[in-house]
């Protein structure tokens, strides 16, 4: 079934472009133009800015590309862009890492994620939980790489900052469903509009899986909503609630011998994470006299887990209980001057937040027992300043600078004597240069430091693992050239170099490395760096074709010399694990007629070095290629729009995994990747009631 299923997708598209590419050649239709692209340029989103004036290569994903792309998950909405590092190693489709520029999430993330000016990522591990995202309620996303000195600490391989949906112009309420592979099924209810001067926007989700894998089944229940308030044309206000539920099972990695009797086992069943968060958010600009204006924004955020890892081979468990609570806002003032020759924006800001953390944890690992009740008060201040000056409009100058000061205490009653407090504190400077040879062309630099503390988990290990209070903080030097252009109306190019010198960076290494119980522990590697090139373009050919292309090479290398133990020695030169050095994404939609699109995508990988293979003595995790299809249906029915497709995923049934790490005695494992899918879904949109 699987194989005549994939038969009939492929057979469809060939057949619909066989039918309808001579009726295109004959009608020459005029190319489509691009729309302009705006982003945000400060810490909260203030005056729209055109992507040709910020120095920096920035990519913004509209509502509209995530729906034409069948994207599901956040993770699957950008993993085709350039500069992103994407793997799976829990083994189910909603918790992929994802990180920047050759940085690998290990042993945490160095991308720090933003939703509607809000950190989620998670205080202790700076983990960002996706799958607590609503996917359908987002309006666009902004990845912004590099180090970023005006988001504040973390975000040494960039920005990802998530923009939700507010209410249109025009009242709509859409009911849609879709079902397909391992049992998936979603069903989602949204409705959005204007209120006199109150907009609204809300949505329900529930999306369940029994996963490719033995054991992986997932169960979300989403519901997101926003409320917006404009009083007069300068105040805007909203306020926010995200309310996620969910369990989902993690069936892990396996070792090479087994992947090759059976891809879809579960070598350790029972592992899962199980989430409740509750999100409230409110937002506010107001417009003051004189070019002034005032953003603020404030939150609190509860989150509860449980965490239940079961390790293979019968070795132990570990399950965790956790509590996060957190609280703060931001504040921004700017102020916005121009003239036929200069124009200036200058914004300074002050950032505030409080996290608490309750955690309770029990287990053994190679019959050590362990265990842990442990609660973490974290305080974050931050402020920041930012000017941009814009001459002849021609050159853009901008320079920014902010100061984070992170102070936490930790507890825990099992064990005091770790207890006690540190602080963190650095101050991390910008700047940029913007050369503009035509309204839509620019060439730019940019030089950008960041900064990341240690957290509690990388400083306080569990037994039988080694503590380390004497880590000391990430610092980035990130440097960026590029251009950008817009080719008339129908097509856009990007290209960027970009290095990034990283010191002390923490990797959790082996110290005797012979594999025994507790032989690991994490420490500041010297030298580090990043580097390499991105491009992208996208073109409309005619009103029927759009094809995107995006290229990245990633050369991640250590740049000093260290010894894992008296017999292994990572060199310079050595890769980073977990890098692929090649990454092409592309993407190819068809517009048959105004109601018929195909799209078809292809991405691929070049090898990468396994997870704790640092001195690169290990063979590579292959590399792969997965190529996509979907073919959509939109058309107008009275009172709205009906809409349906069929889509497939990994078409030519590729066996692959994305990531891979080395175990004890020196074995290859594996988190094996799925194979063919294919999912059908439909909508009814209820418009103008």
């Amino acid at each position: 079934m699987p194989d005549l299923l994939r038969r009939f997708i492929l057979v469809g598209i060939v057949v619909l472009l066989h039918c309808h590419i001579p009726l295109v050649l004959a009608l020459e239709a005029a190319p489509e133009s691009l729309p302009e692209v705006i982003v945000s340029s400060t810490r909260l989103p203030g005056s729209p800015v055109s992507i040709y004036d910020v120095p920096a290569k920035v990519t913004v994903i509209t509502a509209d590309q995530i729906r034409q792309s069948g994207a599901q998950t956040v993770q699957e909405a950008i993993r085709y862009e350039t500069g992103v590092v994407s793997y799976d190693q829990n083994g189910n489709p909603f918790q992929s890492t994802i990180d920047l520029r050759g940085f690998s999430g290990q042993p945490f993330p160095a991308t720090s994620v933003f939703v509607d000016g809000v950190r989620i990522n998670e205080p202790d591990t700076n983990v960002a939980n996706f799958d607590l995202i609503p996917l359908e309620s987002i309006e666009r996303i902004e990845i912004i790489p590099g180090s970023s000195a005006i988001y504040g600490k973390n975000a040494l391989g960039g920005v990802i900052n998530i923009i939700t949906k507010r209410g249109g112009d025009l009242r709509q309420a859409t009911a849609e469903t879709m079902f397909g592979s391992f049992h998936r099924e979603r069903y989602g209810l949204n409705s959005s509009g204007p209120l006199g001067k109150f907009d609204y926007a809300t949505s329900f989700t529930r999306e369940t899986e029994n996963g490719y894998r033995d054991e992986s089944d997932s169960r979300i229940s989403r519901y997101f909503g926003k409320i917006g308030f404009r009083p007069t044309n300068t105040t805007d206000l909203t306020m926010s609630y995200n309310y996620t539920k969910d369990r989902l099972l993690q069936a892990g990695t396996l070792p090479l011998s087994q992947i090759a009797i059976n891809r879809q086992r579960n070598a350790a069943p029972g592992s899962f994470q199980e989430n409740e968060l509750n999100l409230v958010s409110v937002g506010g600009k107001q417009k003051l006299p004189a070019g002034f204006s005032l953003t603020v924004n404030g939150f609190y955020r509860h989150l509860a887990s449980e965490n239940l890892a079961v390790f293979t081979g019968g070795t132990g468990q570990s399950d965790q209980l956790s509590k996060t609570e957190t609280k703060g806002g931001t504040a921004q003032i700017t102020h916005e001057a121009g003239g036929n020759r200069l124009a200036n924006t200058l914004t300074i800001g002050t950032e505030l937040t409080r996290n608490d953390l309750a955690a309770r944890s029990a287990g053994s690992f190679f019959g050590f027992p362990f265990g842990s009740r442990q609660s973490i008060d974290e305080d974050i201040f931050a402020v920041f300043a930012q000017n941009s000056l814009e001459i002849a409009r021609t050159v853009i100058v901008t320079a920014g600078v902010r100061y984070d000061e992170d102070h936490y205490n930790f507890q825990n009653e099992l064990d005091p004597t770790g207890n006690g407090g540190r602080t963190f504190s650095r101050t991390t400077p910008r700047g940029g240069l913007v050369y503009k040879l035509a309204p839509r062309t620019s060439l730019y630099f940019n030089y950008a430091e960041g900064f990341r503390p240690p957290n509690s988990n990388e400083q306080f290990a569990l037994a039988p693992f080694a503590s380390n209070l004497q880590l000391r903080p990430v610092k980035t030097r990130s440097y960026e050239i590029g251009t950008k252009t817009a080719v008339s109306d129908w097509g856009e190019a990007s290209v960027a170099l970009f290095q990034t010198d990283v010191r002390d960076e923490i990797l959790f290494t082996c110290i005797l490395c012979d594999f025994s119980a507790g032989d690991g522990t994490n420490r500041n590697i010297d030298k580090t760096r990043r580097r390499g090139i991105e491009a992208s373009a996208r073109a409309f050919i005619t009103r029927q074709w759009t094809i995107s292309v995006n290229y990245t090479f990633t050369e991640a290398q250590f740049k000093s010399p260290f010894n894992l133990s008296s017999t292994r020695v990572v060199e310079i030169g050595d890769s980073i694990p977990l890098v692929p050095k090649h990454r092409l994404g592309a993407v190819i939609q068809y517009r048959v007629t105004p109601e018929w699109m195909i799209s078809l995508s292809g991405l691929y990988l070049s090898t990468q070095f396994y997870n704790n293979d640092e001195a690169n003595t290990f063979p590579r995790i292959p590399g792969y290629f997965i190529f996509g299809g979907r073919i959509a249906y939109d058309r107008p029915v009275p009172g709205g729009k009906l809409g349906m497709f069929l889509q497939g995923s990994n078409i030519f049934n590729t066996p692959y995994s994305s990531y891979g790490i080395i175990s004890g005695g020196g074995v290859r494992n594996e988190s094996p990747a799925p194979q063919f899918a294919a999912y059908f879904g439909m909508s009814y949109r209820f418009e103008g009631f």
